[in-house]
Parts: structure tokens; sequence; C-alpha cells
């Protein structure tokens, strides 16, 4: 099973998390809102009725999202408010993040083999999840000084989607697992694997792994 990757010696320099906004209404099944539980279809059942390691699987994936994103650094940062930035806030919530998405997927993945609804769960649940890594790192402000030099700017971007690439790409197979253990499937199920395929559409590039990486066990797909 993977681990959350959180380079953040590389990083350290250029990171700068997702201001936060007004909060606003999302609709189950929304494939546009920003990843969270309450984007989710519904499940069709109550948890009451999952069995209990399916129950604590989903109760760790909501704890991965109820954690507070690090205060942004503001818009115009210099390179070195930036800095001590990532080696503050951002680090400390990237190490708390690791920790919950791990513990979530290592759940999921068990929970995956137990039923063919908890598979197509547990491939949208993972998504989800690196995704919404993927994203606060893509939201990063250009430092100051580079906003009149185009080319070290363009260079900056790709380095801050080079690190956000794994997660992407983790994501996206895990919203394929998702759409094709749906996929022919009636009812709720088939509304899942739609909210999987539109989501994985919706995801911005992202290099594939290298040859060699691993990836998450949700992955495994099932006629």
């Amino acid at each position: 099973m993977i681990s959350v990757v959180t380079r953040l010696p590389l990083f350290a320099l250029l990171l700068s998390a997702c201001g936060a906004s007004a909060p606003t209404a999302v609709m189950p099944g929304d494939a546009d809102a920003l990843p969270s539980m309450e984007c989710l279809p519904g499940r069709g059942v109550e948890l009451e009725e999952l069995s209990e390691s399916a129950r604590f699987a989903w109760l760790l994936t909501e704890q991965s999202f109820e954690l507070e994103r690090p205060h942004p650094a503001p818009r115009g940062a210099t390179h070195a408010e930036l800095q001590a930035w990532s080696e503050t806030e951002l680090r400390g919530w990237l190490r708390e993040k690791s920790r919950l998405v791990e513990a979530a997927r290592a759940e999921l993945d068990e929970v995956a083999e137990e039923a063919h609804r908890q598979r197509v769960w547990s491939g949208a649940l993972v998504g989800l999840m690196y995704e919404d890594v993927a994203r606060t790192l893509l939201d990063v402000p250009v430092p100051r000084e580079l906003l009149d030099e185009p080319e070290i700017a363009t260079a900056f971007r790709d380095v801050v989607r080079a690190e956000a690439s794994p997660y992407l790409e983790h994501a996206r197979r895990a919203y394929r697992a998702c759409r094709l253990n749906g996929r022919n499937r009636d009812g709720a199920l088939r509304t899942w694997a739609e909210f999987c395929a539109d989501r994985g559409d919706r995801l911005p590039l992202a290099e594939a792994l290298e040859s060699g990486e691993s990836t998450t066990e949700v992955e495994v797909v099932h006629e």
C-alpha cells in the first residue's frame, strides 16, 4: 500500500494553502464541488446497516476531511514569507493529513473486499482524499518577487504541479476503479460510477506514476 507523499524539503519554499472561502451548499453527487464528504452520492443504506469495519472506514475518511487546512499565506507574499509559512503551518498540516489519509485508506482497502458496493465506495473515497491534498497544493501563489519574471514564475508553477502530480494520479486511478467496479450496475452503484467518472474527467492533468511505484488496493477491479 502506498504512503501519502510529503516531499517538504523540495517544496518548502513554494507552498501556500488555499484560502478559506465562504461556505456554500453542496448537493450530493456534485462532481464539480470541492472534495468533501458532502459531495458524495447517497449510499442508499444507513450507516448503521453497514458492517463495523465499513463504518470505521467511513468514520476515518470523514476525519481526514475534518482536518482544517492551515491558515493561508497571503496572496502577494514574498519568497521569505512563503518559506516561513511552509516550514511551520503547512508542514504540520501535511504530516497530520498524511496520517489521517493513510489510516482511512488502509481500512478502505480492507472493506473493499467485503462487498461489491463497498469496493465502489472505497474507490470514490480514496479518490476524494487524494484529490483534496492535490488541490490544496495546486492553489499556490507565485512569490511576489517572481511576478515580473514570467519564465521563472512558469518554472515555479511547474514545480508546484510536479509536487501535486502523484496525488492527482492516485486520485485518477481510484476514480477509475470506482467507475469500472460500478459500471453496468443498477441504482445507487451506477450513480457512484458516474460520479467517479465525472470527477476523474475534471482532475487537472497529472503525470503518470513512475514504473514500479505502488498503487492503492482499491484499484483492483472485479466484475
